[in-house]
């Protein structure tokens, strides 16, 4: 029997509860039943709350202070309270600020900060885990609240697994926002169905299965509504388009561009979680103009794991390496969660694989300057335009700096390029690894020769072109 392939859609039910549970929203919602209480109470006991009835001197046997006689300031709490009382204010400043470094630093990511955590999205290990950082701290004082935010967001990792929280976090000044430069997010493919019901497959790690729950749905009568429908490919889209600078009021009479969510962002990890390979539809075209044209080459490094190793995988594959600058570096590798009847299981660490990006470039910048030359020894004016660099260079975005401390190369300079490579998915440890420029894979003092630019070189027109294999893992 053939598997059904679900339809690609946003689910409605879900998209009008994140509209409902905004933080915003609900904050205004908080607001406005603290007020009803508080009139209630100033009612109850005969108290107008109206301020309009109380400018002007006493009125209705209520009496306005005239001056701030009896009111505690810090000159009259210094005179009475000796200086030596307290503990944390007779530290030194820099005492202070290292302990609260350390106490709003976590030992974990954090998940979807600023928003409300759902379950489905973490494993059993995350959901149990308690607070991981101190925030009473920000609510001590001023000073505090000042240095603790900074600490906060830019000494912690964080990790978004929907899109909601992506736009939540817009609500955090650009000032804290510049300061984080790495962050993960968890791209969950959800599933709706007519019925409640799941699906054991295969997953993109070899051995293992994974299970794929479809949440049930009312079987309505518009026809939009029914049948199987996935959230996959989409779900990448509202990522990526949640990612683009936000609507900031104090640019609007600044002519500078707006700057993006994470302005200073240098490298991203993306998670894909319920994506198997051969069952999915094509993926929307939505991916390329996301991540090529308005986000592209604006990352030094790119981690995908769990995208499928095939047609649909490849492509957007493709389209998100767009993101990273050339020399960067893209690296690619198997599920790092699989689903269960409990939830998400994280898979045991694995190897990865790496490439880097258009580092073509700087050979054929230099086999063009060569071809060049001996066009004029021949006496020609008409050298061949090079449409495909020119392409990729209109963005006039730097190339990613070479890294110092690496290693000396056996071959010929600017033939290869070093990059440092974590050794397996998870680990922090990174070893010096040696690439190609001209194909972007590895390099091993065994190989015969890395210097094979002359495929740059079209044999039909001359031109310099791009290998045909650059990204292929």
């Amino acid at each position: 029997m053939q598997r059904p392939v679900p339809f690609e859609d946003r689910d409605q039910l879900d998209e009008a509860e994140a509209w409902y549970n905004d933080p915003l929203r609900t904050r205004n919602r908080q607001l406005e039943d603290e007020n009803v209480q508080l009139k209630r109470l100033l009612r109850e006991n005969g108290i107008s709350w109206s301020p309009s009835l109380i400018l002007d001197g006493p009125r209705h046997g209520v009496k306005r202070p005239s001056s701030n006689k009896g009111r505690l300031t810090r000159s009259s709490v210094s005179k009475v309270v000796p200086q030596h009382v307290g503990r944390m204010p007779t530290l030194p400043v820099e005492i202070q600020l290292k302990v609260m470094e350390l106490a709003l630093t976590s030992d974990h990511p954090i998940l979807d900060p600023l928003s409300k955590r759902i379950r489905d999205n973490m494993t059993l290990e995350e959901s149990v885990r308690s607070n991981q950082v101190a925030i009473g701290f920000l609510a001590t004082c001023r000073a505090y609240n000042v240095e603790g935010t900074q600490f906060l967001w830019k000494n912690n990792h964080f990790v978004f697994t929907s899109h909601h929280t992506l736009r939540n976090f817009a609500n955090i000044g650009v000032q804290h926002r510049q300061n984080i430069k790495s962050i993960t997010l968890r791209i969950i493919g959800k599933y709706y169905d007519d019925s409640k019901r799941s699906r054991t497959m295969r997953s993109n790690v070899p051995g293992k299965k994974t299970v794929i729950k479809a949440a049930p749905r009312v079987n309505e009568n518009p026809l939009s509504r029914k049948g199987y429908k996935s959230y996959t490919w989409l779900q990448i889209v509202d990522f990526l388009d949640a990612l683009r600078p936000p609507f900031d009021p104090s640019h609007l009479k600044k002519k500078q561009p707006r700057p993006r969510l994470f302005p200073q962002l240098e490298s991203m990890r993306i998670d894909f979680v319920h994506f198997p390979a051969n069952y999915l539809s094509q993926p929307e075209l939505d991916i390329h103009r996301l991540a090529v044209h308005d986000l592209g080459c604006s990352l030094n490094e790119l981690m995908l794991t769990g995208l499928p190793s095939e047609e649909r995988g490849l492509r957007v594959l493709n389209d998100l390496t767009g993101m990273v600058r050339d020399d960067g570096m893209v690296l690619k590798s198997t599920d790092t969660y699989l689903g269960d009847n409990l939830g998400l299981l994280r898979t045991p660490d694995c190897t990865i694989d790496a490439r880097v990006v258009r580092a073509w470039k700087a050979v054929a910048k230099d086999l063009e300057e060569e071809l060049e030359l001996l066009h004029e020894a021949d006496g020609l004016d008409d050298f061949p335009s090079h449409h495909r660099v020119l392409h990729h260079n209109a963005a006039n975005v730097p190339a990613v700096p070479q890294e110092p401390g690496h290693p000396e190369s056996t071959w010929a300079r600017k033939k290869t390029i070093w990059k440092r490579v974590p050794s397996t998915r998870d680990s922090q440890r990174r070893d010096w690894v040696e690439f190609s420029r001209t194909w972007g894979t590895r390099v091993s003092p065994d190989d015969e020769d890395v210097d094979d630019s002359d495929v740059l070189i079209c044999d039909g027109c001359g031109e310099v072109h791009e290998p045909l294999s650059d990204y292929d893992f």
